[in-house]
């Protein structure tokens, strides 16, 4: 079990910019990732990125267009991003979003 979760600076402006039902369902998907990260939950799905081992992407179900990638380290639930799918993928390729 996660104990908190740390988002990224550009992922809080990114989630902020997001509308409030679609925030509502990220924060919900949120709770349930600090009890089992690596499965899915009521409302949403996760999957690990072949491309990036250890980074994973989670998909609303409502709300099949927006994502949120995240990685877990330790006891701690990273937040690296939220967004919309086409440019989705090209912010993963941004590597000062993966420092640590």
């Amino acid at each position: 079990m996660q104990s908190r979760y740390v988002p990224h600076e550009k992922a809080k402006a990114e989630f902020a910019e997001l509308p409030p039902e679609i925030r509502e369902e990220f924060l919900y998907a949120i709770q349930g990732l600090l009890f089992q990260p690596f499965r899915p939950g009521p409302g949403y799905r996760v999957k690990e990125l072949s491309d990036h081992p250890g980074l994973w992407r989670l998909r609303l179900n409502s709300f099949r267009r927006v994502r949120m990638y995240y990685a877990v380290d330790g006891d701690t639930l990273r937040v690296y991003g939220f967004g919309p799918r086409p440019d989705f993928y090209a912010r993963l390729r941004q590597t000062d979003r993966l420092h640590r």
